[in-house]
């Protein structure tokens, strides 16, 4: 698993890296990603841009399902905004609600610094197997 993590960190050279998310933790039932709020991160009001709290829980899902050996591509997805930060740091956590030969749903929780929940998201992935 180790060198999977690996592989993914150092093959990167775009969206992750770009937005500098952070790999908290990664195994085959959760992910876990961090951002630093940024002031290139932050929208006119000075809070969060929702594209990157949406490209924080699309990335984290992605990740855990690249774990169970797919390929991931997004089909659809929801996101509800339910608070915003301005500065710290914020996490993203992505669960396995079912994953099938082709098809994966995830849930993936946004939330602060003080544990409260920024986002919630749902993602349903087509999932492609690795040969």
């Amino acid at each position: 698993m180790e060198d999977k993590i690996k592989e993914i960190k150092e093959s990167d050279t775009g969206f992750i890296k770009n937005n500098e998310f952070k790999i908290i933790e990664l195994n085959n039932k959760k992910c876990i990603l961090e951002y630093k709020v940024k002031k290139n991160g932050l929208n006119p009001y000075s809070i969060v841009h929702g594209g990157i709290l949406f490209g924080l829980a699309d990335t984290c899902a992605g990740l855990l399902s690249t774990m169970n050996g797919f390929t991931p591509v997004t089909l659809d997805s929801n996101i509800s905004y339910l608070r915003n930060v301005s500065e710290g740091k914020i996490y993203a956590e992505a669960f396995i609600l079912k994953e099938g030969k082709t098809i994966g749903f995830y849930k993936v929780e946004i939330k602060d610094e003080n544990n409260n929940i920024l986002s919630v998201v749902n993602i349903n992935m087509y999932n492609k197997k690795i040969s």
